[in-house]
C-alpha cells in the first residue's frame, strides 16, 4: 500500500529538477498540508474534549506544549539539517550516501530522545512551577505533560521517518499513515478522557495516552518501511552506526537550527508565563488562538516543506538560477494565501472561539487576540519561507539570528515591556507578537534576496 517502484521516485525526481516550478510545490505541498492538519488535529481533538471538562482542563495542553517544544526542538532541529543532507545527496545522485545518512539519522533521533524523555519527566513538574502556572491548572497539566515524555522516543522516530520521505519526494507515504493515526486519536481520545464503553476514564492524562498511542502507529510502520526498502532507501544494522563525516555535516547544519528552535521553544515558554500571569481565561484565549493560527499554518508548513525539499534538491544538482526562481515564486505564494486566510479570521473570530470553550471571558479574550494578531500572519509566512530556503540550502545561521531576534528581542521583550511595565495587559502582549512577525517577515525576506545562500552544501 505504501510502496512505490524506483522508477516512480526517478519521475518524481525529475519533476522535482525539471518540472513547472509553481505547479509542482503545490503538488509536494498538498499531502503534507493534510499530513500538518492531521498532525493538528492532536491538539485540536484534545481541545475540543478537554474544553467539556473546563477552561482548567482545556489549559493544560496549551501551558504544556511550549515545554514540550523546547525539548522537541532539538530533535527537530537535527531532523531538518537531514533534508538538507538527504534531499542534496538524492540530487546529486549519490544514493550510497543517502542511505547512510538515513541509517544515521535514525540512530541520532533515537539516542536523543531516550536522554531528553527522562530529562522532561524529572524536570517538568519544577519548570513548569517555574512558569508560574495557576494552582488550578499545574495540576492538570503535570498529568498531561509526564506521559507526552514517556512516549517521545516514538515520536522521535517519526519525525526521522517524515524527515527521509520527504527528502526523497514522497510526501503521499507521510500523509496516508499520519491520516490512520489521526483517526485513532479521534477514536481513543473521548475513551480515554471520559472512559466510555468500559475504558479507563483518565481525564486530561487520557488525552495524552491517546496522543501517544496514535503517534506510535507512525514510528512503526516507518521503521518497517526504511527497514524493507523505501525506493533506494533500505536501512541495515550497518547504517545505524553513527560515523564522524555524517555526524560533523549534520551538526554543522543542524546546531544553528536546534540553537533557533530551542531558542523558540524557550522563548514560547516564557511567553506562556507572561499570558499565565493574567489567569486562566486568558490562557484559554491564548490556547484557542494560537489553535486557530496553526490550522492556518498547516498551508504554511505544507508550502514550506515543499520548497525545502526543491531547493535542496536543485542546490544538489547545482540548478542555482531554477533555485532563485523557486524562492521568488514561494515568496509570493505564501503571503498571497495568508492574507486571504487572515481575512477570514478576523470576521469568524467570536463564533470560531466559542467552538472551543464557550465561556464569556474566554471568548472576548480570544477575540481580542485574533483581531490584533491575526494581520500579522502574512509576515509570518514570510519568515517560514525564509526558513525553508535556509533549511534545504544548508545555510542556516542567520536565519537562526533573525529568529532569535523575533522571539527575544521583539517578542518577549516587547510583551514584558507592553503588557506589564507599560500596563497594556493582555493587549500589550498580543501587539508584541503582532509586531514581532512583521519585523521577522521583513528581515527574513531582505536575507532571502540578498541570495548568499544559493551554493550547496555537499561535497
Amino acid at each position: 500500500m505504501f510502496k512505490r517502484s524506483i522508477s516512480d521516485y526517478e519521475k518524481i525526481r525529475g519533476r522535482i529538477l525539471e518540472g513547472r516550478i509553481l505547479k509542482t510545490i503545490l503538488w509536494l505541498a498538498y499531502p503534507i498540508i493534510i499530513a500538518n492538519l492531521v498532525n493538528m488535529s492532536y491538539n485540536l481533538i484534545d481541545a475540543y474534549w478537554l474544553g467539556k471538562l473546563g477552561k482548567q482542563a482545556f489549559g493544560a495542553p496549551t501551558v504544556s506544549w511550549p515545554l514540550i517544544m523546547l525539548f522537541y526542538s532539538l530533535g527537530m532541529g537535527y531532523s531538518r539539517a537531514g533534508i538538507s543532507l538527504i534531499s542534496q545527496y538524492i540530487g546529486a545522485g549519490d544514493y550510497e550516501k543517502a542511505n547512510k545518512s538515513a541509517g544515521n539519522l535514525i540512530s541520532l533521533m533515537t539516542t536523543m530522545a531516550l536522554l531528553i524523555s527522562l530529562i522532561g519527566y524529572l524536570l517538568s513538574p519544577i519548570i513548569l512551577t517555574l512558569m508560574q502556572v495557576p494552582p488550578d491548572v499545574h495540576g492538570f497539566a503535570v498529568e498531561y505533560i509526564r506521559v507526552i515524555f514517556i512516549g517521545m522516543p516514538l515520536t522521535f522516530i517519526g519525525f526521522a521517518f517524515n524527515t527521509i520521505a520527504n527528502s526523497l519526494g514522497d510526501t503521499r507515504t507521510p500523509t496516508l499513515i499520519n491520516i490512520v493515526s489521526s483517526v485513532t486519536n479521534m477514536v481513543l481520545d473521548p475513551l480515554f478522557i471520559f472512559g466510555y464503553f468500559g475504558f479507563p476514564k483518565m481525564g486530561v492524562m487520557g488525552a495524552a495516552v491517546a496522543t501517544i498511542l496514535s503517534r506510535s502507529i507512525v514510528s512503526v510502520v516507518g521503521l518497517y518501511l526504511l527497514i524493507t526498502g523505501y525506493h533506494r532507501i533500505k536501512i541495515t544494522t550497518k547504517d545505524l552506526w553513527i560515523e564522524k563525516w555524517w555526524l560533523k555535516k549534520v551538526f554543522d547544519i543542524g546546531t544553528p537550527l536546534a540553537i533557533q528552535q530551542s531558542s523558540n521553544s524557550l522563548g514560547f515558554t516564557i511567553m506562556m508565563s507572561i499570558v499565565s500571569r493574567f489567569g486562566s481565561a486568558a490562557i484559554a484565549a491564548y490556547g484557542v488562538a494560537i489553535r486557530i493560527i496553526d490550522v492556518m499554518q498547516a498551508f504554511t508548513w505544507g508550502i514550506n516543506r515543499a520548497v525545502q525539499i526543491m531547493i535542496g534538491q536543485n542546490l544538489g544538482a547545482e540548478n542555482y538560477e531554477r533555485s532563485r526562481i523557486i524562492a521568488k515564486k514561494a515568496i509570493t505564494l505564501i503571503f498571497t494565501l495568508l492574507l486571504i486566510g487572515s481575512i477570514f479570521i478576523y470576521f469568524t473570530r467570536d463564533i470560531t472561539v466559542s467552538f472551543f470553550v464557550p465561556e464569556e471571558d474566554v471568548i472576548i479574550e480570544g477575540s481580542k487576540v485574533l483581531s490584533i494578531f491575526t494581520w500579522s500572519i502574512p509576515f509570518f509566512g514570510l519568515f517560514f519561507i525564509g526558513g525553508a530556503i535556509a533549511g534545504g540550502s544548508g545555510h542556516t545561521r542567520v536565519f537562526a539570528v533573525i529568529s532569535i531576534i523575533r522571539l527575544w528581542i521583539l517578542r518577549i521583550g516587547l510583551s514584558y515591556v507592553f503588557g506589564i511595565l507599560l500596563g497594556m495587559g493582555t493587549t500589550g502582549v498580543w501587539t508584541a507578537m503582532a509586531i514581532s512577525n512583521i519585523v521577522a517577515g521583513i528581515l527574513a525576506l531582505f536575507w532571502v534576496l540578498r541570495w548568499g545562500w544559493l551554493k550547496r552544501v555537499i561535497d
